[in-house]
């Protein structure tokens, strides 16, 4: 079949682009379908703070009876270059139909648009951001995904290898058991970080949700400035994740660590949504409804985020969090966890992850693929 390709514009074409997943994932029990209103946000310059320095173009593909087919964002984020001296560009929302003749003309269209910024390379899928939801889901479709993580079908690798893209890396997710005993080496270390004076945990304080969300951003953005394709949150992006995860967090499962009163960590953690979300369709006035359905119906949660700057490394901090979220989800009544994500080559996070009992469980994909072939 031919296709041709549309730029996304107006209401009611970016309503299309919005439910156009519905389509590919048909039949597909394990997809949970996004709020379209939290997807319209993300979209909108006026409310994501992502546009007060990056572009993204929407592009749609037609079928020959004007049919959307697939859709994609191609998306330039100037910091990335700014960080890594790399001409990269990124796709990111990408869904298409069983075609690769679809697929090509979004690509075509995502790769000349991002060639006008003088990009060499595209990466992907990235929404809008390293920070944001990342990875191609390349092994785990058998499960349902945790919130803010990607699904999809077991075809896309498929379509993107017949585009020329081939794997830049990968990123893990783990999974752990409420039930899971600390070890004991873990269990001392953990002890020896409690009794030790200059190190204080305390809760995200959600009274003062401004000031929490600044003071993660700045320790994320210096625990995560030697990770691949890292690029810094911005005040304004740090202060929009706070607001909208506090509509539906537990403030047993977010926690901030001291060192002789400087910032020195943290631990991001949030109720699995995505179990009350599965049978909504997408249609939800906002999150703020979730303070009343999730916590009876919520077994899971997923660990966002865990950062300790780098000169607060190897004094038990990283496990004193992780206990602590333990503790929040035995409080809690949550019965099982999952780590994600978390960058293959990361050898330090992987280790602690398994020898506190953490599993393997999916695996997502970056891929890369040059602009000009």
């Amino acid at each position: 079949m031919k296709y041709t390709i549309r730029e996304t514009a107006g209401r009611r074409d970016l309503g299309r682009f919005i439910r156009f997943p519905h389509r590919v994932y048909r039949g597909h029990p394990n997809w949970v379908p996004p709020l379209d209103v939290e997807l319209r946000r993300k979209l909108d310059p006026r409310r994501n703070p992502f546009f007060e320095y990056g572009q993204a173009k929407l592009f749609q593909a037609l079928d020959e009876t004007g049919k959307p087919a697939g859709r994609i964002a191609a998306v330039h984020n100037p910091l990335h270059r700014e960080v890594h001296g790399e001409p990269a560009g990124f796709f990111g929302l990408f869904e298409c139909v069983d075609d690769a003749g679809a697929a090509r003309v979004l690509f075509e269209a995502t790769k000349g648009y991002l060639g006008g910024f003088g990009c060499r390379v595209v990466l992907g899928p990235v929404n809008f951001s390293t920070n944001d939801d990342s990875g191609m889901l390349v092994e785990g479709h058998d499960e349902r995904p945790m919130i803010l993580c990607n699904y999809s079908p077991p075809y896309y690798p498929d379509l993107l290898a017949a585009c020329g893209f081939e794997k830049a890396v990968d990123l893990l997710a783990y999974r752990g058991i409420v039930s899971h005993a600390f070890p004991p080496k873990y269990e001392a270390v953990a002890r020896r970080a409690e009794a030790d004076g200059a190190i204080r945990l305390r809760p995200f304080d959600r009274r003062l949700l401004d000031r929490d969300s600044e003071l993660i951003g700045r320790i994320y953005n210096e625990s995560f400035r030697d990770v691949w394709g890292f690029v810094p949150l911005s005040g304004p992006e740090a202060l929009a994740l706070g607001r909208s995860f506090a509509a539906f967090s537990d403030d047993r499962l977010v926690w901030i660590a001291e060192h002789n009163g400087e910032p020195a960590g943290f631990i991001l953690a949030l109720p699995d949504i995505n179990e009350v979300l599965k049978d909504m369709g997408g249609r939800l006035l906002s999150f703020g409804i979730f303070r009343l359905l999730v916590r009876p119906r919520t077994r899971g949660i997923r660990v966002i985020a865990l950062g300790v700057v780098p000169s607060r490394r190897r004094l038990g901090i990283e496990t004193l969090l992780i206990r602590k979220v333990h503790e929040g989800m035995q409080a809690g009544g949550y019965r099982e966890a999952e780590f994600s994500v978390v960058m293959e080559n990361n050898r330090r996070m992987r280790n602690l992850l398994e020898n506190v009992g953490f599993e393997p469980a999916k695996r997502y994909r970056i891929f890369r693929s040059p602009v000009l072939a």
